[in-house]
């Protein structure tokens, strides 16, 4: 994959100088804008004095390259070092994209959130990057603008937004020498993107608002700016905001701000293809699918009540529990709802589903038969949920949720029978995946915990922490949760709030006065019907102990 990307990217660098149609000539108007990077010259006057000055040169595409002009002569020569396309050099970029885009894969494979650790989310990553340096290479190459107007720090944005901001301060570094590499490392317009990405991660505080990318953005901008004054009074000695703002759109300083605030603009109004590119799911998609009109749980509703309700109290459950431990708790609600909507296909074959005195079909049926019924669901529901257009990560819960678990009941019902067709607990075993994340490895344990938690007698909260320690720890001896990325610290966390939700959920109430008056009139009959019957002298009890004459004559001695 790395290499993938490391080839597209060079590519698109060295693209414009494999155009003969492109190069640029004297007496002509240039095909391409010009552009050299800051950097000290040094001028000989006609005193004989050297003078030393940093400076940047930009010829506008169009402009009719003359030979008597200093700029002209110096835009000309650092072009012509670029064309044709020399192998060594191309080859030493390439080798430069290969190695941060390995440095960032392998970061986010071992180090990254857990989502980042799938191939979708890295591929959706790297296509962005690829996609805002393609951006900025035509930018570059096609308008007179200020190269500072490129933003980049649209990438880093929508990472914080999606994922967390230590995954976008490493996005926001990478990306950083990628563009810069276009202007062969421009050290003020380098250090000016990176500050420009780290400043904006930081302001953007809450996900759940996003149009606070623009003000991040612009404060992201803002900050850069006086960054960029500090370099170049390093450089020159001095720096003239009267003199930046006369060049207006051209100016360098305006273009850091306004490049700032364009990045912010687009990260908010491009959100939407930014996190289905990333494997994410945007919360305004989310605050959506939680409707309970949505048609697929109207479906789940009417056709299994009883997996509806259990989904509705892991809902709950499961929410609580993600934002204990930081993770997406909207997410992981909409999860819950909709992980068990392949129960709609043959709803009879779950317990929850049947009524009161009805008789289960698996009487009838091979343990085997009755295990693919159940592990169906798995599959049905994966399918039912893209068939409806419902987001990847979404879809995620119903292909998790029992990860790759043996369906014990079954397997011990088989071998009770003496398994006759020398079956193994692989014919047993769910045809899912293990929880990827750690929002589906709580709803894994949910699903487990709630179901148990209905058998607590009573619900108090030492005999929730036992169950649930219990259930975890099968999970984590079975290898279940492996790959999701949860701590022990986040376990123990977990332990004590679905504790105490469950206490909650089941705690107690009030009696109303018609119940006490019930139960006193029940408690008074049972009194009646269980005191002995007087005994004359000589008269034996019955044989029930209760002295009833129905259940046994008594004759006088």
């Amino acid at each position: 994959m790395s290499l993938g990307f490391a080839m597209i990217i060079t590519l698109a660098q060295v693209g414009d100088a494999l155009i003969p149609q492109l190069e640029p000539h004297f007496g002509a108007p240039t095909p391409t804008t010009i552009r050299v990077p800051y950097a000290s010259f040094i001028q000989k006057a006609q005193s004989s004095l050297i003078a030393y000055e940093h400076t940047r040169v930009l010829i506008p595409r169009g402009t009719v390259l003359d030979e008597s002009n200093d700029a002209h002569r110096i835009a000309y020569a650092f072009e012509m070092t670029r064309r044709p396309a020399q192998s060594m050099r191309t080859a030493a970029m390439f080798v430069i994209h290969l190695t941060l885009l390995l440095l960032a894969s392998a970061y986010l494979r071992r180090f990254g959130p857990t989502r980042t650790r799938l191939l979708r989310t890295q591929l959706g990553l790297f296509g962005t990057m690829a996609g805002v340096f393609i951006v900025a290479k035509v930018f570059l190459v096609f308008t007179p603008l200020s190269e500072f107007w490129i933003p980049v720090a649209t990438v880093p944005l929508w990472c914080t937004f999606a994922f967390e901001r230590r995954t976008a301060f490493l996005i926001n570094v990478m990306m950083t020498f990628m563009a810069s590499s276009l202007l062969v490392f421009d050290l003020p317009f380098l250090a000016v993107l990176i500050t420009r990405g780290l400043a904006s991660s930081l302001l953007f505080l809450n996900r759940k608002h996003p149009r606070q990318m623009m003000l991040a953005g612009l404060g992201g901008g803002l900050i850069a700016g006086t960054m960029y004054g500090a370099i170049i009074t390093v450089f020159e000695g001095q720096f003239a905001i009267g003199r930046q703002l006369y060049f207006g759109l051209d100016s360098p300083l305006l273009g850091i701000v306004g490049g700032g605030a364009l990045a912010g603009l687009l990260a908010h109004f491009l959100r939407q293809f930014a996190v289905r590119a990333l494997g994410s799911v945007g919360r305004d998609r989310l605050m959506d699918l939680t409707d309970l009109e949505n048609p697929l749980l109207r479906k789940m509703a009417e056709e299994a009540p009883g997996s509806w309700e259990h989904a509705r109290a892991m809902a709950n459950l499961a929410e609580a529990a993600a934002a204990a431990i930081g993770a997406d708790a909207l997410l992981t609600r909409v999860g819950a709802y909709y992980h068990d909507l392949g129960k709609t296909i043959q709803p009879k074959y779950f317990v929850e589903n049947l009524a009161a005195g009805e008789r289960t079909p698996h009487d009838d049926l091979e343990p085997e038969v009755s295990a693919d019924a159940i592990m169906a669901h798995v599959v049905q529901g994966a399918k039912l949920l893209r068939d409806g257009g419902i987001p990847e990560p979404v879809v995620e819960f119903a292909y998790t949720h029992h990860g790759t678990q043996v369906i014990e009941y079954f397997w011990h019902k088989c071998k009770q029978r003496g398994n006759p067709k020398n079956l193994t607990e692989e014919f047993f075993r769910y045809p899912g995946m293990k929880p990827q994340t750690k929002e589906t490895a709580i709803l894994m344990l949910v699903d487990s915990i709630e179901a148990a938690s209905r058998t607590i007698q009573p619900p108090e909260k030492a005999k929730f922490e036992e169950m649930i320690q219990r259930i975890i720890f099968t999970k984590l001896k079975t290898g279940q949760l492996d790959e999701a990325g949860l701590t022990l610290e986040e376990l123990k966390i977990l332990i004590v709030k679905m504790a105490d939700t469950l206490v909650a959920m089941y705690h107690g109430r009030i009696k109303y006065p018609w119940q006490e008056k019930d139960e006193r009139r029940r408690s008074k009959g049972a009194i009646v019907a269980a005191a002995p019957v007087s005994q004359a002298p000589g008269v034996k009890p019955s044989p029930s102990g209760s002295g009833e004459s129905g259940k046994g004559s008594s004759k006088p001695n």
